[in-house]
């Protein structure tokens, strides 16, 4: 009887020491991902503070500015500062993305494959939060035709994670437009799809065939998407998508926009 006791205190600290060390683990593991979330919020919270001054001047000089005169010398737009800046701190980088009443506030780099900034900020750390970046295989970076940015779905609201918010008839009719900048200006987006799809969808596509062939592309899209919107776009027009994971890494989520002429 005495052995038996014995025996089921021995099987209970062992149980014990086992859900003592699950819940260790677990809450190692939790600590991790907080302070690992941390590091990507507060890096680029910091880079966001430090481009205010840049992109307000941007905003408020326009696309039409040309420089300013000084003692003969023109002196850089305010984005043009603000582009060799970041390269200097980057050369990957190609532009920066603020959309209003959202988290996404964040600069946009370029590499030759898109697995790196999956995983490693735009100081380079190794981050889960990654870096909003533009499909290695568009040769004209922020310029080209069809631009596309990827951005991970993180928990904490940051990167592209408030993309969904665009789902929202409330929120998508107050915030029809969003603002880019890059090394040739400062740009408005207009919105004309928001649409979840496979991560084989043609809406990835780069190139187009010759002008009706975009114009179909535009016309799918619109046709897909869950906000209907009066914008036209035209042959002519730059578009831009916006992408990111939705429904547990199975599906992605685009919004798609084009460029407004100054």
């Amino acid at each position: 009887m005495e052995k038996q006791k014995k025996r089921g205190s021995r099987i209970r600290n062992v149980i014990l020491a086992a859900a003592v060390l699950v819940f260790a683990v677990s809450a190692w593991q939790l600590v991790s991902i907080y302070l690992e979330y941390r590091q990507g919020s507060d890096e680029y919270d910091r880079l966001a503070d430090a481009a205010e001054e840049y992109l307000e001047a941007a905003a408020d000089t326009g696309e039409e500015a040309a420089g300013q005169e000084s003692g003969g010398i023109r002196e850089p737009r305010p984005w043009t500062e603000f582009f060799l800046s970041m390269q200097a701190q980057n050369p990957d980088y190609v532009g920066w993305i603020r959309i209003g009443d959202t988290q996404i506030d964040y600069p946009i780099v370029q590499t030759e494959d898109n697995d790196y900034y999956l995983s490693h900020t735009f100081e380079r750390t190794e981050n889960a939060a990654g870096t909003l970046f533009v499909d290695c295989n568009i040769t004209e970076a922020m310029e080209a035709k069809h631009v596309i940015v990827y951005g991970h779905n993180m928990k904490n609201g940051s990167m592209f994670a408030n993309l969904k918010k665009f789902r929202d008839d409330s929120f998508f009719d107050g915030h029809r437009t969003f603002q880019v900048f890059t090394e040739t200006g400062f740009y408005t987006y207009e919105i004309f799809a928001v649409y979840v799809t496979e991560p084989d969808s043609d809406v990835y596509t780069i190139g187009f065939a010759d002008e009706a062939d975009f114009m179909n592309y535009i016309g799918q899209a619109k046709e897909r998407s869950e906000q209907k919107t009066d914008v036209t776009v035209s042959s002519e027009d730059h578009i831009i998508t916006l992408s990111t994971c939705v429904n547990h890494n199975q599906d992605r989520l685009v919004v798609q926009a084009k460029r407004l002429k100054s």
